[in-house]
């Protein structure tokens, strides 16, 4: 194995360097556009803090209605029972 690996360094070695002639502009082009995206992209925070809270609201309601309309009605099974939504009986009987 270290064979393998003293050739393929022996290869890098004798291989051309890359030109590094306005990489350092390259470099510092690419933080600028990245800092101008997170510049832009905070224009739209209060959009997106609106777009949670409505969100957040809209699940609110919907789980208070659901846990509600659950409470109001009985439990369809109950070990005990006599009028037992799902028994074989009730279902027979047509109640």
């Amino acid at each position: 194995m270290s064979d393998a690996l003293d050739g393929l360094l022996r290869d890098l070695r004798q291989a051309p360097t890359a030109a590094l002639h306005g990489l350092e502009g390259e470099v510092w082009s690419r933080i600028d556009r990245l800092r101008d995206a997170r510049r832009s992209s905070g224009v739209l925070l209060p959009l997106r803090a609106a777009c949670i809270v409505a969100a957040l609201g809209i699940g609110l309601a919907g789980g208070s209605y659901a846990a509600t309309a659950a409470a109001r009605r009985p439990a369809e099974i109950s070990v005990f029972s006599i009028d037992a939504h799902l028994a074989p009986s009730t279902l027979l009987t047509g109640r």
